[in-house]
């Protein structure tokens, strides 16, 4: 199979890359793409099927790969664990103030 990235992403040019994150979820995959891209980290979002024409995920066939350069991974997991802690805070912040 040929895999191709997805429209939008930003080349990582000739430098090896590192696998950051494996999501089934095209707007999961969007929201790192554009996180990273903020903070000048360049990525590929990759899939083995194009999701416009088989919008599924049966054992792993539906997995979106998240590339970056093998260089910056340190950095992206940091940024990526970095926000998704601060989702949560403000989840649990929201759930006690619903209390």
């Amino acid at each position: 199979m040929i895999e191709e990235p997805e429209l939008g992403s930003m080349p990582i040019d000739e430098e090896p890359a590192a696998l950051l994150l494996q999501v089934w979820d095209d707007g999961e995959a969007e929201v790192v793409r554009r996180l990273l891209e903020t903070y000048g980290i360049p990525c590929q979002v990759v899939s083995s099927i194009s999701h416009r024409v088989f919008p599924l995920s049966v054992d792993g066939l539906g997995e979106i790969r998240i590339l970056v350069p093998s260089d910056r991974l340190h950095d992206a997991e940091a940024i990526v664990a970095e926000h998704r802690r601060q989702g949560l805070e403000v989840l649990r912040d929201e759930d006690e103030a619903g209390s």
